[in-house]
């Protein structure tokens, strides 16, 4: 009989409290969450262009030594599928001609990051990004 009553009472807080989806309620607590994520993305960008611009963009504005141009799909277009995979770890590492952290060893891994996401950004601008 207790543990009938145990259960009865763990049936009734679970159906009483909210589900998943309900977490955000309104409309206005979603835009909240959203504007949020924007704002963490846009100063992520923000950061990844200031990088770019003072670590990569001497060799990726220019395609020096044959780097693939940022903003120009076609000559990443030879690249394997899986780049974008692995275009962070070869920015971090380095990878052929291109030398670890753009030659700019003093940066940080997230910024490496960064400017990775930012390259990505501004040359294939309608990819869904997370």
């Amino acid at each position: 009989m207790k543990r009938l009553r145990i259960w009865t009472t763990a049936a009734l807080l679970m159906c009483s409290l909210p589900a998943c989806e309900n977490l955000y309620s309104s409309e206005s607590d979603q835009a909240g969450l959203d504007s949020e994520v924007m704002s963490w993305r846009q100063r992520y960008l923000e950061l990844g262009q200031v990088t770019y611009e003072d670590a990569c963009a001497q060799c990726h504005d220019e395609g020096k030594d044959e780097a693939p141009l940022t903003g120009d799909q076609a000559s990443w277009s030879d690249r394997s599928p899986l780049w974008s995979s692995v275009l962070i770890v070869h920015a971090q590492n380095g990878y052929l001609g291109m030398p670890a952290k753009g030659g700019c060893g003093t940066l940080s891994k997230q910024q490496v990051a960064a400017a990775g996401e930012y390259m990505l950004s501004v040359t294939f601008p309608g990819l869904p990004r997370d």
